[in-house]
């Protein structure tokens, strides 16, 4: 009676087939969405994400090949990215490992990497603190020619329209002057009428916005996540606030009305921000103001290069 062992049987592997056809050339092949456990570190080395989903692809450019060795690819990620901290040394020997392991296959690779930073941001004025969210992309992309970093970031705030903030106003004006023409009303019966509910004449309309932007890396390094958020919340000056206390909400409704924006304001802002940012060689800004006026949403983009 003689004994079956596995570990001696040779299974098919149909991708090592080549086709006697000419094929045409695959500008992307592999996966999406892997779940990696992964630290992503701040500048002081501060955990902002622990965890992100990958997108793994390599060119197929073989004329005569049948498919990719995509089980590599898989593996690969579990070795240099797995449970790892993000570093551009292990960013560069994998997208070379992606290539290598194809057998001269593929010539191109690319990786995004995609993850929540979670940071913490304090409040305007008071002592109180919270986690923000930021959603964030890291794209890589390897080619016999160079090595590429891209970085795509989402950054909420809140924005008040200036026209109605312009309408509000009249609108207060107006039944003031009907109330008080004549009366010689003090100063001290102004101030309490317009802090009182009669003063509510009309209010402007604000909404939670986003700015996207993505950032051709210059240096291919790790971005300085916090340094880049921290950037274009002072551009535009209103940030969202997570806990937050009475004279922190008093403070953001001040904030607001100093920062009055249009889509082109808030555009044009992040254009000077960003226009001369250390890290980048090309910049693109996309806004969204998510109307509360209207059932649509105001957008407007802008790009160009970093001078430096």
């Amino acid at each position: 009676m003689s004994s079956f062992n596995h570990s001696d049987t040779v299974l098919p592997d149909v991708t090592t087939e080549h086709s006697t056809a000419q094929l045409p050339v695959i500008d992307s092949v592999g996966m999406q969405g892997i779940a990696i456990p992964l630290h992503v570190l701040g500048k002081r080395g501060e955990r902002l994400a622990s965890q992100a989903t990958v997108d793994v692809t390599v060119s197929l450019d073989h004329p005569n090949a049948k498919g990719i060795h995509m089980s590599r690819l898989y593996n690969l990620l579990q070795r240099y990215l797995s449970n790892q901290d993000l570093h551009k040394s292990a960013l560069v020997s994998l997208m070379n490992a992606l290539i290598e392991s194809q057998d001269g296959l593929s010539n191109n690779a690319q990786l995004n990497l995609h993850f929540d930073l979670t940071v913490s941001r304090p409040a305007l004025i008071s002592r109180m603190s919270g986690y923000q969210s930021y959603p964030t992309s890291l794209c890589i992309r390897r080619s016999p020619e160079r090595y590429e970093a891209q970085l795509k970031l989402r950054v909420p705030y809140s924005s008040t329209c200036p026209c109605s903030a312009s309408l509000s106003r009249k609108a207060l004006s107006e039944v003031f002057v009907q109330q008080f023409e004549g009366t010689g009303l003090s100063v001290e019966e102004m101030g309490a009428w317009l802090a009182s509910k009669q003063a509510s004449i009309a209010t402007a309309h604000a909404q939670r916005s986003f700015a996207d932007i993505t950032l051709d890396l210059s240096d291919n390094e790790i971005p300085d996540f916090i340094g880049i958020i921290d950037l274009i919340e002072n551009a535009l000056g209103t940030p969202l606030q997570t806990a937050v206390k009475r004279e922190d909400e008093h403070a953001f409704a001040k904030r607001n009305a100093e920062n009055l924006m249009f889509v082109e304001d808030s555009v044009r802002r992040l254009h000077e921000a960003l226009s001369t940012y250390y890290q980048a060689t090309y910049f693109r800004v996309k806004v969204e103001h998510q109307e509360s006026l209207h059932a649509h949403d105001a957008i407007a983009e802008l790009s160009g290069p970093v001078h430096r």
